[in-house]
């Protein structure tokens, strides 16, 4: 992998980032239903199967989308080490190469 592929992909890992973070701080904020809606039977059902298997359990859908964000921070943050790295081979070479290259 070259220079250039490793900034288009670190480029389209903050892009998805871009995206799906503030739609996940919105749900931390608005996705979450304080009481069931209509106080009938059929409204608890739901308000209480959606918070506890939605957005209240280790393994639902919510927890899901925050552990790929966070996946996702850790492979931008890797790229970025990588690409550090590439560029500190690249310098060097050049360094002790010269224009014999």
């Amino acid at each position: 992998m070259d220079g250039d592929s490793l900034a288009a992909l670190r480029s389209a890992v903050e892009s998805t980032l871009n995206e799906l973070t503030p739609h996940l701080g919105l749900m931390r904020t608005e996705a979450h239903m304080p009481e069931p809606w209509l106080g009938d039977s059929a409204s608890f059902e739901t308000w209480a199967f959606y918070t506890d298997h939605v957005m209240g359990a280790p393994d639902g859908p919510f927890q899901a989308l925050l552990a790929y964000e966070a996946q996702l921070v850790a492979v931008r943050d890797r790229l970025v080490e990588i690409q550090a790295e590439y560029d500190r081979t690249e310098s060097d070479t050049a360094s002790l190469f010269g224009s014999r290259l």
